[in-house]
């Protein structure tokens, strides 16, 4: 998400129900009770009020078209590189898995010496990656034990509510995600509760009417 964020569309991005695609109760809105969606013989319950929205969110692109360098990108899209060719060589580097040595080796090549790049070195490259707008950081922390260990151990992280705000305001996740639990049913006479997504499951109704009016689940897989 650092190297390559690119987005369908500039503008601002509503989490919530504003359309029938993932993305909360059909039809845009709160609604007072229950709604039914029939569609080749299976109905659907939606749960009252979930996805309320209130407002609009920030985006990706609005924070990349407001950083400091954004400037520069009004006459140059791939700034802080010199044009897509210095871009796509540099993205390939950064994603190769090779490291700091082997890319110097690379760059020292005469045939890639006679290209018009904006970086000599890996640390030129790992400078001006680092100048593109970031997701959430990485963090660490040494752990301290009881008994003596041949190196440190370090934890890594990144703050969870980061990576989950990160999610939620990217392009490539619009119209993606689900927040409204439902039940589905077979037929009109809700003999058949059908199972499919997470969000049809029990839990997932059960959970949001143990919320408080107006609020929103949000599954959320942590791993570590």
């Amino acid at each position: 998400m650092d190297l390559e964020d690119v987005g369908e569309q500039e503008g601002d991005l509503y989490l919530g129900n504003t359309d029938d695609n993932g993305w909360g109760s059909p039809g845009g809105g709160g609604w007072n009770e229950a709604s039914e969606e029939e569609t080749h013989g299976e109905v659907t319950d939606y749960f009252p009020g979930a996805a309320e929205t209130y407002g609009i969110g920030y985006t990706f692109l609005g924070l990349f078209n407001t950083d400091k360098n954004s400037v520069y990108r009004k006459t140059n899209l791939y700034y802080p590189f010199s044009c897509k060719e210095d871009w796509e060589i540099a993205l390939w580097l950064l994603r190769s898995g090779l490291s700091m040595g082997k890319i110097d080796t690379f760059l020292s090549l005469e045939m890639i010496k006679g290209l018009p790049l904006s970086f000599r070195s890996a640390k030129e490259l790992q400078g001006r990656a680092e100048m593109l707008p970031s997701g959430p950081r990485w963090m660490s922390q040494i752990i301290h034990t009881s008994h003596p260990t041949k190196s440190p151990i370090i934890l890594y992280w990144r703050d969870p509510l980061e990576c989950i705000s990160s999610i939620l305001n990217h392009p490539f996740f619009h119209n993606q995600l689900d927040f409204t639990p439902r039940k589905v049913y077979s037929t009109a006479k809700k003999l058949c509760h059908v199972y499919m997504e997470w969000m049809t499951g029990d839990n997932a109704w059960n959970m949001q009417s143990a919320l408080p009016q107006g609020a929103t689940l949000l599954g959320t897989i942590l791993s570590g």
